[in-house]
């Protein structure tokens, strides 16, 4: 399904490289994020060496994942085990304490030291991955690693299920983004609903209408997944806040970093 969804954003950076203000310049900022960090070529998404190569690039900000370990402490991973990435299947993090964890895979690294290391450098977008509901410990432990940062201005919380960030009562929900995935339509319709601040999806799926919705009623929206120049044109022409990418390193050949 991976595989399918890969082709298919692939081929729409193609059409839709053709689509109206896609030759247009940028004249404003181009908030570009490093979708799991600037990995690839022997660097492992999601690790500190990632998030370093986005800080050394001077990119504006990192998307991450947050998994909690079995004595609620807050990792970066994507997925719920360890198979994909590190070859170790038996592990599973949500059944696995921190400091096995740690010794048995010390690249994963810990959001406390997430924080320390890029907060108010990079602007650290972080997608909960473990509903509040099934684990009640998840917004406390959470928002204290977040203490030092303010909420909007250094970080946001992701979700591509709008309730599961209802549960983090001390940040502002403007600090929420609700993710769509091929259900734009009801995303919108929950995050309107719920009071949060913003919307990320699809380039192709989040239409100019949806778009303008979103605006009128005070959100920010982020797209992805842009793996080409002229889809970074269209998107910042159409007004996008926040353009989310794996191809960091290409894009940065073409426009300004920071800004």
């Amino acid at each position: 399904m991976a595989n399918v969804s890969s082709y298919l954003n692939s081929l729409a950076n193609h059409l839709w490289a053709l689509a109206p203000g896609s030759r247009t310049v940028p004249d404003t900022q181009v908030k570009l994020i490093a979708h799991r960090g600037v990995h690839g070529s022997g660097i492992k998404e999601n690790t500190l060496e990632a998030f370093d190569l986005g800080l050394q690039q001077g990119i504006w900000g990192i998307e991450m994942d947050i998994q909690l370990t079995r004595d609620a402490e807050p990792v970066i991973h994507h997925d719920p085990g360890c198979g994909r990435l590190f070859n170790r299947p038996d592990l599973v993090i949500a059944d696995t304490t921190f400091s096995t964890l740690r010794q048995a895979i010390p690249d994963i690294p810990h959001l406390d030291e997430v924080v320390t290391r890029y907060g108010g450098q990079l602007h650290l977008m972080l997608e909960i991955k473990n509903s509040w509901r099934d684990r009640a410990e998840l917004p406390a432990r959470i928002t204290e690693a977040l203490r030092p940062l303010t909420a909007v201005d250094d970080y946001h919380l992701l979700s591509l299920v709008p309730d599961y960030l209802e549960g983090f009562l001390q940040i502002p929900p403007a600090a929420y983004v609700d993710v769509a995935e091929m259900n734009t339509r009801e995303i919108i319709k929950q995050n309107l609903a719920l009071g949060h601040g913003a919307v990320a999806g699809s380039f192709a799926l989040l239409t100019t209408a949806n778009l303008r919705q979103l605006q009128q009623a005070g959100k920010q929206v982020g797209t992805g997944m842009v793996e080409k120049r002229a889809i970074v044109n269209r998107e910042v022409y159409r007004g996008v806040d926040w353009i989310f990418t794996d191809q960091i390193l290409s894009l940065l050949t073409h426009t300004d970093k920071h800004n």
